[in-house]
């Protein structure tokens, strides 16, 4: 995995499924650290103020409860 690589996330909890109603499905990958990997969305769609800024979150390598992905 390298960063910057696309990552396509599949929804499968309420809250997963609204994050990609949100953000999309495609991700870029930031960060991997331990059994885990900061993802940010492809797009800028979250404000702060006057800022549009990449969403970011944490996704579970394995058995996340939100979340399955694929590259």
């Amino acid at each position: 995995m390298k960063k910057k690589q696309r990552i396509v996330l599949e929804g499968i909890s309420r809250h997963g499924k609204n994050r990609i109603n949100q953000h999309g499905n495609v991700w870029l990958l930031d960060e991997v650290r331990g059994d885990r990997m900061r993802l940010l969305s492809e797009h800028k769609t979250f404000k702060v103020g006057d800022h549009t800024m990449h969403d970011g979150r944490w996704v579970l390598l394995k058995n996340d409860p939100n979340f399955t992905w694929s590259y």
